[in-house]
């Protein structure tokens, strides 16, 4: 998997207890989460020789993510898009959007939607540390 695909993975990975960590000399990416769920210590960042290459990878946020499912609706025929603003109304709304997005075929086109998005953030976050990424 190229870099550009791991860091668009780790971005769209929304969790509260564990981190994606990016080195910025190798290239590698680094899980940072608590022992109990890994069995192994996380990355010590009171330890500042060890860390200095590290940077966190950001998160897309909720809002950021539900918003990102309205702007996709907004984008699709009038029918589909309704059902889609219907889904993100009430209960649930990942799991209905999801849902309707594979009941009208258009799962790979939301994916694609969704990486595109994605790519865009991290090379934005990546130019704010002085990085490119070619």
């Amino acid at each position: 998997m190229e870099l550009m695909d791991e860091l668009i993975d780790a971005f769209l990975f929304r969790s509260e207890e564990m981190s994606s960590v990016l080195n910025v000399k190798t290239g590698e990416i680094l899980i940072d989460a608590p022992d109990h769920l890994t069995g192994e210590p996380g990355i010590d960042w009171d330890d500042e020789e060890a860390t200095e290459d590290l940077v966190i990878i950001p998160q897309i946020t909720t809002s950021e993510a539900y918003d990102l499912m309205f702007m996709f609706a907004k984008e699709q025929d009038p029918n589909v898009a309704g059902k889609l603003f219907d889904a993100l109304d009430g209960r649930n709304p990942f799991r209905r959007f999801k849902d309707k997005v594979i009941m009208f075929g258009i799962e790979e086109k939301w994916y694609e939607y969704e990486k595109q998005y994605a790519k865009e953030r991290i090379l934005k976050w990546l130019g704010s540390l002085g990085l490119s990424y070619s």
